[in-house]
């Protein structure tokens, strides 16, 4: 397990609370930081605010709540009021949700919701939640590496699908290159990637994507339907390893539009592009142990 990643994280999570026992009253106290943050989360979704609904989501008992409330309620941060069958009812005052959009601004400064960005950025579509969450794990870390830009490697899809294969291979997984060609298609309109006769000057014919355990299809190397398609299109495709005639992997979008996977025609220059990039694997890889471990 490396460590040298905690330190940062744990500062970030200190500079947070710091932030909060500075600038919420009665939120000094362990009993008044986690109210502010229970409350906070049940204002934004809607949740019921009672003490009963706030206490069984606390540590506490519901009489140091009750008292951190009242505290609260000192401070104009929430009103109360008894109601025959909720009990004490609990009203979050304009004061609170200022200080909570406040709060908001500080996160952003420290941190990225994680499942935020991925949403936008990857999709994933698998009947199988144990290899979908090393997918997205792979993701994570590839993203946060660097490596999925389009300045870095996120357009040299042979690159990308080399270093799915040694990463899945360093999990202890069975991984494999499949160099062929996929297709987008949306009503009569479709975008070929890797088809032959599509590369530019200075491109070679073909897709390359990563086959896991013969169970998930990884494609991290979309760049280039990213520049040519769709500015908004996905960073990364997790799907099921499917076959269907010479479609391997095949995935539908929110639109109705479907990506395809084919490997029935594969690029002559396959082999020379994976020994282009095959010198830099080592010391990428070298780059993921060192960080995680």
């Amino acid at each position: 397990m490396s460590l040298h990643r905690v330190p940062p994280i744990l500062q970030s999570v200190v500079q947070l609370r710091n932030w909060v026992v500075e600038n919420v009253p009665g939120t000094d106290s362990m009993p008044g930081y986690d109210l502010f943050i229970k409350l906070g989360n049940d204002v934004a979704a809607g949740q019921p605010l009672t003490l009963a609904a706030l206490a069984q989501g606390l540590p506490y008992p519901a009489e140091v709540v009750e008292r951190q409330l009242a505290r609260f309620q000192q401070h104009g941060l929430v009103t109360l009021a008894r109601d025959a069958d909720a009990g004490i009812v609990v009203r979050a005052t304009e004061r609170f949700l200022g200080m909570l959009e406040r709060y908001g601004q500080a996160f952003d400064t420290v941190f990225i919701v994680r499942g935020e960005l991925r949403g936008r950025q990857l999709l994933v579509q698998s009947d199988d939640p144990e290899s979908a969450d090393f997918g997205r794990l792979l993701y994570d870390r590839m993203h946060d590496l660097g490596w999925l830009y389009l300045h870095n490697y996120g357009a040299a899809c042979f690159l990308v699908a080399s270093l799915v294969r040694r990463l899945a291979q360093l999990h202890g997984r069975a991984a494999r290159i499949v160099s062929g060609h996929a297709e987008v298609r949306n009503g009569d309109n479709a975008f070929l990637l890797g088809s032959p006769g599509y590369a530019k000057p200075g491109q070679i014919d073909g897709h390359a994507v990563c086959v896991i355990d013969e169970r998930l299809v990884v494609d991290f190397g979309l760049g280039n339907l990213r520049r040519a398609y769709r500015r908004d299109f996905h960073w990364g495709v997790v799907a099921d390893y499917r076959r269907d005639g010479a479609a391997f992997a095949r995935v539908t979008f929110a639109d109705g539009g479907v990506m395809s996977w084919k490997d029935d025609w594969q690029s002559p220059g396959t082999d020379a592009e994976l020994a282009r990039y095959a010198p830099h694997i080592d010391d990428l890889a070298a780059q993921y142990v060192e960080r995680y471990r």
